[in-house]
């Protein structure tokens, strides 16, 4: 099975009993953890399914499965748009018409932002649920200088964690990196830590994308 439809698993994840000497109180914690799945048979969405269908893993050890529930959750999309000079043309016309089909599939309730890296990061407009700004600020970002790729993902990925709800990030660029401060090996750590989901998209060019991979 392929993944396609989003899921919300609980995973009690730590549970923990304290036992003081003479004044006896007892103290118990229970993390649930959310953890999204995607799942589809032949493109269609699976249904039905519950937690026995599931096994969860931290570091090895496997961890209980509470439940399993199937839902429709607004989502704040993040849209991190290399603006660099090595985008301008025929790539910048791929980005823009990807930007706009994103902000096409929007629904009630989600929110967007977009977020622009060259030499330096600025923020193109901050979330909102109207996409009409979002792609307005798309239209008038003209390409010029290098990319600030890593420092580019590492700002929208903050800005995804800055707002209650799913945060998705998706960074289109043509995955060559001239200009960033951060490492790459951090930003990926703290991507694999954050909650927001990201998916990095390339423009078709002779650069190797090993980042957004």
């Amino acid at each position: 099975m392929n993944a396609r439809v989003a899921l919300a698993a609980s995973a009690v994840v730590a549970g923990t009993i304290a036992v003081h000497a003479q004044n006896v109180s007892f103290s118990a914690k229970v993390e649930a953890v959310r953890v999204d799945v995607l799942v589809t048979d032949k493109g269609q969405p699976v249904r039905g399914l519950g937690p026995a269908d599931f096994e969860i893993f931290d570091n090895g050890v496997p961890q209980q499965v509470d439940l399993v529930s199937f839902e429709q959750i607004p989502l704040n999309v993040i849209l991190a748009l290399d603006m660099s000079k090595s985008v301008a043309g025929e790539r910048l016309d791929h980005l823009r018409t990807a930007g706009h089909a994103l902000m096409d599939g929007l629904t009630k309730g989600d929110q967007a932002a977009l977020v622009v890296f060259r030499d330096a990061v600025t923020l193109g407009t901050d979330l909102t649920p109207d996409a009409g700004v979002v792609r307005v600020a798309l239209d008038h970002e003209e390409p010029d200088g290098d990319t600030a790729l890593v420092d580019g993902s590492y700002a929208a990925m903050v800005l995804g964690e800055s707002d209650v709800g799913r945060a998705l990030l998706i960074v289109f660029s043509d995955g060559l990196d001239t200009a960033s401060w951060l490492p790459a090996d951090a930003v990926l750590d703290a991507a694999k830590r954050s909650d927001v989901v990201a998916y990095g998209v390339s423009v078709r060019s002779n650069a190797k994308p090993e980042f957004l991979r």
